[in-house]
């Protein structure tokens, strides 16, 4: 089996894991008891100041990655196919860069790779990858409408999987 059907394997597993215990996938206590993320702060396009919290009432990805590690490449090309297919729906995908070169690395990167649908965002100093315990590169949060966490992955994943679509697409129903 090769590593990349693995891999789309797994991810399915993990995305399906809420469907493995039904009481926690349907039960209002279970959506209040995700953690809710703390609002942090990462630098937009003109490098300023943007809060997570500003994207309250989407779905949000937000992808640590950095123009060195080729895993993270890789997925930015299906994170931006993906926001280019649900642009009409409330999610965000947020790239977040941690070269050190900041907001613009990101920028050039983005517009050398012709990745359109995805705004070049920084994470100046690594503050937020700190903050929100990354590991390692690539790492993604997948967070609700009410800012509240439904997965940090690690790793890779193609986002265009029609396992993983299905479940942001169910994720895009929830209030």
């Amino acid at each position: 089996m090769g590593i990349r059907v693995l891999r789309a394997a797994l991810g399915a597993a993990l995305l399906a894991l809420p469907y493995m215990v039904p009481a926690l996938a349907q039960s209002d206590d279970a959506r209040e008891a995700r953690p809710v993320v703390p609002d942090l702060i990462f630098a937009d396009g003109s490098n300023q100041p943007t809060h997570l919290n500003r994207y309250l009432g989407q779905l949000v990805i937000v992808n640590f990655w950095a123009s060195w590690c080729g895993p993270c490449v890789k997925e930015l090309v299906f994170l931006d196919r993906l926001q280019g297919d649900f642009a009409r729906q409330p999610l965000a995908v947020l790239a977040i860069s941690e070269d050190k070169d900041g907001i613009a690395a990101a920028r050039q990167f983005l517009t050398r790779q012709k990745l359109t649908y995805l705004k070049p965002l920084a994470d100046p100093g690594g503050a937020m990858a700190r903050a929100a315990a990354v590991q390692g590169l690539p790492t993604s949060l997948i967070i609700d409408r009410q800012g509240r966490l439904l997965m940090k992955l690690e790793g890779p994943y193609e986002w265009d999987n029609p396992q993983i679509v299905a479940r942001l697409r169910q994720w895009l129903g929830e209030r």
